[in-house]
C-alpha cells in the first residue's frame, strides 16, 4: 500500500497542535516529533498560510477555528455565525443578493446568503458547486492560491486573476448566468480557508456607481465587525 510520507508528517504536527491548549513553538514540535526543523517549518508555514494554524505571542502556534471546523458535521456553522452580521449589514445597505462562499476543492459553494426584496431579484443557488474559473468568488479564491495557477493556461483568465490580486475584486459579468453581474471580495483575511463575500445584481439594476458603493460597503462592514471581534 502506497502512503504519503509528507502527509503523515503533517498529520503528526496537527495531532500535536490539537493537544496543546496553550500553543507550542516550532522548536517544541521538532523536539516532540524528532522531525527535521526544515520539514516542520514548511508544514507550519503551509498550515498558517491556509488559515488552519495561527501564531500567537512568543510565536506559539495553535489551531484556529477553521481547523476545528474540519472536524464538525456542520463544518461551516462557525463561519456562518461569524459573517452573518456582515451579510445583514450589507443586505440592509445595498438591498441586493449578498452571498458568502468558500472554496471546496475545484469548486465554490455558497454557505450563506440574504436575498433582496426587489420584485426582480437574483436567485441564490446554495446547493450548487460553482466553477472556480468562471465565478466571481472562485476567481478571488484562485488568485490567492499560487499553487493552483501553474495548471492554468488560459491567458485571459490569468490576466483576470492578476487584476483580482491588484484590486482585491473578482468579477463575473454574465459569464455563467445571462443578466447577472457578480462582484466578490475577500472576507476578514485572504487565507485560503477564509470565506469570500459577493454581491449580485440583475443587469438592469447594475451600474459602476453601484459596484463602487458595494465595494466600499463591504470594506466598511469588515472593518467594523473585524474591529469588534478584535476587541
Amino acid at each position: 500500500m502506497s502512503l504519503s510520507s509528507s502527509l503523515i508528517r503533517a498529520l503528526d504536527v496537527l495531532t500535536l497542535l490539537a493537544g496543546c491548549e496553550d500553543g507550542i513553538t516550532v522548536g517544541e514540535i521538532v523536539g516532540a516529533l524528532g522531525q527535521p526543523r526544515s520539514n516542520v517549518v514548511r508544514i507550519v508555514n503551509t498550515l498558517v498560510e491556509h488559515g488552519l494554524v495561527s501564531r500567537g505571542p512568543g510565536r506559539r502556534l495553535a489551531p484556529t477555528a477553521a481547523f476545528y471546523d474540519l472536524c464538525c458535521r456542520d463544518r461551516y456553522g462557525h463561519l456562518r455565525h461569524k459573517y452573518r452580521p456582515v451579510l445583514e449589514r450589507l443586505s440592509k445597505e445595498l438591498n441586493e443578493l449578498v452571498l458568502l462562499g468558500v472554496q471546496e476543492g475545484n469548486a465554490i459553494i455558497h454557505i450563506d446568503y440574504i436575498e433582496s426584496d426587489h420584485r426582480v431579484r437574483v436567485a441564490p443557488s446554495p446547493v450548487t458547486r460553482h466553477d472556480l474559473r468562471r465565478n466571481a468568488i472562485g476567481k478571488v479564491a484562485l488568485a490567492r492560491r499560487a499553487d493552483l495557477l501553474a495548471d492554468i493556461d488560459d491567458a485571459a483568465l490569468l490576466a483576470d486573476l492578476a487584476r483580482v490580486r491588484r484590486t482585491g475584486i473578482g468579477w463575473n459579468r454574465e459569464e455563467t448566468t445571462g443578466g447577472v453581474i457578480v462582484m466578490a471580495c475577500p472576507g476578514f483575511s485572504n487565507a485560503p480557508t477564509e470565506p469570500i463575500i459577493a454581491v449580485a445584481w440583475p443587469t438592469n439594476r447594475y451600474c459602476e456607481a453601484a459596484s463602487t458603493a458595494a465595494h466600499k460597503a463591504i470594506l466598511n462592514a469588515l472593518q467594523h465587525f473585524g474591529g469588534q471581534r478584535a476587541g
